[in-house]
């Protein structure tokens, strides 16, 4: 196992900052209008509609729930939706479907727009297995249905394997608006008090974010815009830098020891440590190498032997 040179986390995450001209705008607003986001993918506005006081998207977006094929009978005007143990059939212009063989009812019938079927988007989602949570404040629709892989992962008693999975499950958010980082940076920290699997903190670039996992799905609690300036944070001792913007609510984390890890692309390697307020910087860093297989499933959080 190779090591990584002694370094401060103060430099590791001061490194990656930069900050945004303007904080608002780096922030997504309810101005953009309805948006949906499905398995934390975000659909282009040209796929979602807002009509009659309900969200619609187009069939193709359901793609991102993963394992469904789509069919379009033209004389019928009807299209299928299949996955893995549901067979789902919808009309144009007609309020009854078909789940599975049996009517389904619906409060608004799917339609036709700009040449793209537009289907109504709690009730296809639910159909299909998924659940929706609706963000009044952001007017944004979250789309969530784990992988059967996610959701087996999630429940491992192997830390790692879980943590990955806890990482890549679809995220949600009741927060009144969501911190955007300047950059977007492939290089990421994850923060996982120790010995936990089901909650976590992700450093990218200029934003923190902290998340708890309930019914396999990790929501937003509380997030931040780190500023260039040094300053010593209490609860959170590894970020040596102020907190510009903060929004919701974080636990106190002062006196916890986290398995720390910082995935590095540019090596496909993962770096990883245990810290706590008295030794976090001077923590000699190991690093691990990301097998290809996991690199596909994102699966970049590894074991700490001495996390035991």
């Amino acid at each position: 196992m190779k090591k990584l040179a002694l370094f401060s986390l103060a430099v590791l995450c001061s490194s990656l900052l930069v900050l945004p001209t303007n904080e608002a705008a780096a922030a997504v607003q309810s101005s953009k209008g309805t948006q949906v986001v499905v398995n934390n993918n975000d659909l282009d506005s040209k796929e979602i509609l807002n009509k009659n006081n309900q969200v619609f998207f187009s069939l193709t977006s359901l793609k991102s729930l993963g394992g469904l094929t789509f069919s379009w009978n033209n004389t019928t005007k009807q299209v299928t939706v299949k996955g893995s143990d549901t067979n789902l059939q919808l009309t144009m212009n007609k309020k009854v479907a078909q789940k599975n063989g049996a009517s389904v009812s619906l409060s608004t019938a799917p339609f036709i727009h700009n040449g793209k079927t537009m289907i109504p988007l709690r009730f296809v989602a639910e159909a299909l297995d998924g659940s929706v949570t609706w963000n009044q404040k952001t007017q944004t629709a979250f789309v969530s249905k784990p992988s059967t892989k996610l959701l087996t992962d999630v429940k491992s008693n192997v830390l790692s394997t879980a943590r990955n999975a806890a990482i890549n499950l679809p995220r949600v958010s009741q927060l009144a608006e969501e911190f955007e980082p300047s950059i977007e940076t492939a290089s990421l920290q994850y923060y996982f008090p120790k010995n936990t699997k089901d909650r976590f903190i992700e450093v990218n670039n200029n934003v923190i974010r902290y998340y708890q996992i309930t019914n396999n799905t990790a929501y937003l609690k509380w997030q931040a815009f780190i500023g260039e300036k040094a300053a010593t944070q209490q609860n959170l001792y590894f970020i040596n830098g102020s907190f510009t913007k903060e929004n919701g609510s974080l636990p106190n984390f002062k006196d916890t020891t986290f398995a720390s890890f910082r995935w590095m692309p540019h090596i496909t390697s993962t770096g990883y440590g245990l810290i706590n307020k008295e030794n976090w910087k001077d923590v000699e860093f190991k690093e691990a190498e990301v097998p290809e297989a996991d690199l596909k499933e994102n699966y970049i959080i590894v074991d700490i032997p001495e996390e035991k």
